[in-house]
């Protein structure tokens, strides 16, 4: 069995975190991406199983992995890199890590809101590239304000626990909405009463059809000029161009986000540009524990697929 790493990945840091699968096949590990997607399908040639972080397997690639048997996506947005349909038809399996890393992404998510409602990496920059300046970074108490949580999943619920432990007021809203849902405080509302009312809306949801452009216009319009935006889920959630010329023109006060439509983000990105925006190159996952938790639950999809288990499995083959 051959067993493929197509670009890496950043969860594994030594050789030994590779150990649980050599002991299953030939493992072949990958450094830097592949340039293109020939490339990529000339390292998936004869793959039995890949882990696959951030490459796009597309329909035409999976079609030319004729040995292809399963996959695991290193994360929890699969839909955004994997042609479930064409890995269907084809009679390929697809798993995906669900849970690795919520404390990781939400303690980030908390330091992404306390750096932009307080300037911190604006004043860090400012400090060091033109001198002293104070005045211009005044900021805001969190305490008492709204934090609006869009997606109430395990990242989403963590969230909440943290910003209720700083005394925010939490409300949120998730597509099933029921009472355990509401935990740490939080009161569930509609997307127009958390767009309308929230000083802080944080997106936690997964990536798919349904969510697609959910965010929109609409939605945005609806914030106050006061309020601040933060995305550390998928871009594609949010009407981004819609979002650039909301905080270009100061409709909103801010926003932070750690995922970007374009990974690597382009040369000359439209958020690079604004003040009063904060990116960070996707990097909310980016913890050693997650990465060590990614690979575990990882490991075991595979080992419950060789055993004729399902564990996270996406499709029917």
């Amino acid at each position: 069995m051959r067993i493929v790493f197509p670009e890496g990945t950043g969860c594994v840091q030594t050789p030994d975190d590779l150990l649980p699968v050599e002991k299953i096949g030939t493992v072949d590990f990958y450094y830097d991406p592949p340039k293109d997607k020939e490339e990529l399908v000339k390292r998936l040639e004869d793959a039995d199983v890949v882990f696959l972080d951030y490459s796009v397997m597309d329909a035409e690639v999976i079609q030319r992995c004729e040995k292809l048997k399963f996959v695991c996506f290193l994360g929890v947005g699969y839909a955004s890199c994997i042609d479930v349909a064409a890995a269907t038809k084809k009679g390929v399996t697809v798993a995906y890590t669900p849970d690795y890393g919520a404390t990781s992404v939400a303690e980030f998510t908390l330091g992404l809101i306390l750096s932009l409602v307080r300037h911190i990496a604006f004043s860090y920059l400012c400090l060091k590239n033109e001198g002293w300046e104070t005045i211009k970074f005044q900021g805001r108490e969190l305490k008492g304000k709204s934090l609006g949580i869009v997606g109430l999943g395990p990242i989403g619920t963590e969230v909440a626990r943290l910003g209720a432990g700083i005394g925010m007021n939490v409300v949120g809203w998730t597509r099933n909405a029921t009472p355990d849902r509401a935990k740490y405080g939080l009161r569930l509302v509609s997307l127009d009463e958390l767009f309308s009312t929230s000083d802080v809306i944080s997106i936690h949801l997964s990536y798919n059809p349904q969510t697609e452009r959910l965010v929109s216009r609409s939605l945005l319009s609806r914030m106050k000029p006061t309020a601040y935006f933060i995305n550390t889920a998928r871009a594609k959630i949010v009407d981004y161009q819609v979002l650039a010329e909301m905080l270009k023109e100061g409709k909103i006060a801010g926003a932070a986000l750690d995922v970007h439509e374009e990974e690597p983000a382009p040369a000359k990105y439209a958020f690079a540009s604004l003040p009063n925006v904060l990116i960070t190159p996707h990097i909310g996952y980016n913890t050693r524990e997650a990465g060590l938790n990614m690979l575990r639950i990882a490991y075991a999809t595979l080992d419950a697929y060789l055993k004729g288990e399902r564990l996270h499995v996406v499709n029917s083959v």
